[in-house]
């Protein structure tokens, strides 16, 4: 269990390991009910669909080890 604020820091921190992650300088996490999505910010030059598969394959990773809690 984990905090929102936590898991964009754990978020980013894994993100940037991963290719077209050095471009993203900020990770949101968005709730949606029960479930949440990650939302990256990119600096200029990023390839933004490389970023993407990035993106959701750190999401899915997270939502395996982690539950959120909103209320923290």
């Amino acid at each position: 269990m984990a905090c929102a604020k936590d898991l964009e820091l754990i978020a980013l921190r894994e993100l940037r390991s991963l290719p077209g992650g050095e471009h993203v300088c900020h990770v949101e996490i968005n709730p949606s009910g029960t479930d949440w999505t990650l939302v990256p910010v990119m600096r200029d030059g990023a390839d933004g669909a490389q970023v993407l598969i990035s993106a959701k394959t750190t999401e899915l990773r997270l939502k395996q080890r982690y539950s959120v809690r909103f209320d923290w």
